[in-house]
């Protein structure tokens, strides 16, 4: 009994390879060959309002730095009259000069935001996507899951259904026709389960694409298997590109603030007449930075740059920490998945067959045919467990190392 339940159990575990995936190179290959993944994440994220938000802001950084760019001094008009012993009219322009360079800090400052507001739409990007694909992937598992113990359910009925035959024959105890009563509850408790993760994970999926379907895409095959960690561009990753704008963006506010402690002269010129006489006059001014100084500006922009670096390197630190703890994550689990599917290639439906012609032959009692049966369910449910781990791991690396775009591209 033993010899033939390991061998049992041995037919189970090849099996559950083929029925989760058909050779992993071939599988990669058909999910290149449709594109049915990006035309819906296309159509997902073309007017999703998390995007549409972070393109209003880019707008909105993008017409700031314009304006930042553009001269902080217009031209003064002035027009005199005094009605005196001489009547006298003049006009006048004034003009104001950036000498102190006022202009060209603001438009650095300008334009470090703007590079903040492109590094914040990347991320805001890169997170709904892998947001979307993980949504899917947690569906997909359960979608599976539902499937598993819908199959369970439906083997545990006939089973029932054969020991009450059985045993109104008095061909089985009532131990047994119990045994298989509490197996069918169990199987039914678990649909339920699994009924109530598919509409939670539904759930979110809808909530996240603001799309209701009754056919969603599928994740076909498996991610890639052959990986390395990102070394080069490392600095290019967007948490890392908004961290130095905002350093940037600081050291920019420094200037600015210097700047504003050294006055801009203006110069004007007004022409008229006194009576019966020509008038020509000329002026000019400049403040004179008594009553305040504005030295403490500069030290607090001193010290928001200061902060601003500090944080630079908390967000290196944590965002080199993700992307090497997602890599190992991912190829733990890819590595997981491969030992899984080298252990055979059996389909597990042919398993739960030869238990049912064991039952039908005497060869096995119903106590036996339950673990037995069960132990092929629970090893079909631990396959898509590892799966589903698979993709979400591969999506959370995919997101680590901002490249989610770059791999949909390539499954066209």
């Amino acid at each position: 009994m033993n010899y033939m339940r390991h061998a049992l159990m041995g037919v189970a575990v090849i099996g559950l390879c083929t029925s989760m995936v058909q050779s992993g190179p071939a599988a990669w290959a058909d999910s290149q060959k449709r594109p049915v993944l990006l035309e819906f994440i296309e159509q997902v994220t073309i007017d999703h309002p998390a995007l549409v938000a972070s393109e209003a802001a880019l707008a909105a950084a993008r017409a700031r730095a314009l304006g930042k760019s553009r001269a902080i001094y217009n031209p003064e008009i002035e027009v005199g009259y005094e009605n005196a012993a001489e009547v006298t009219k003049e006009i006048g322009l004034s003009q104001t000069f950036d000498w102190s360079g006022k202009r060209k800090a603001r438009k650095g400052v300008g334009r470090a935001e703007l590079e903040a507001a492109e590094a914040r739409y990347t991320i805001t990007k890169k997170a709904l996507l892998s947001e979307i694909l993980q949504a899917l992937s947690d569906y997909q598992r359960a979608s599976r899951l539902m499937d598993v113990a819908t199959r369970r359910e439906n083997l545990n009925e006939k089973f029932l259904d054969l020991v009450k035959r059985r045993h109104k024959a008095g061909e089985m105890p009532q131990a047994e026709l119990l045994t298989a009563r509490l197996a069918l509850a169990e199987a039914r408790a678990t649909k339920n389960d699994a009924l109530l993760a598919m509409s939670m994970a539904e759930e979110s999926l809808v909530a996240i694409t603001g799309e209701d379907r009754q056919v969603w895409p599928h994740l076909t095959g498996t991610p890639l298997q052959s990986v390395t960690a990102l070394d080069a561009g490392y600095e290019r990753l967007p948490e890392l590109r908004l961290a130095q704008a905002q350093t940037e963006i600081a050291r920019a506010q420094i200037k600015v603030a210097k700047s504003q402690r050294r006055p801009d002269p203006t110069v004007g010129v007004r022409v008229g007449e006194e009576g019966n006489s020509s008038l020509v006059g000329l002026s000019a001014s400049i403040p004179i930075p008594i009553r305040n100084s504005f030295r403490d500006e500069v030290n607090a922009a001193g010290s928001d740059l200061l902060e601003a670096q500090q944080n630079y390197y908390a967000e290196n630190r944590k965002v080199r920490a993700r992307l090497d703890a997602s890599l190992k994550r991912y190829q733990a689990v890819s590595m997981a998945w491969s030992q899984w599917k080298d252990q055979g290639a059996e389909p597990l439906k042919e398993q739960r067959l030869l238990l049912g012609k064991f039952l039908a032959a005497r060869q096995i009692d119903a106590i036996n045919y339950l673990i037995q049966l069960n132990q092929t369910f629970e090893t079909e449910e631990a396959s898509v467990e590892l799966n589903g781990r698979l993709w979400n791991a591969w999506f959370d690396w995919q997101d680590a190392g901002a490249t989610v775009e770059e791999w949909l591209e390539r499954i066209q």
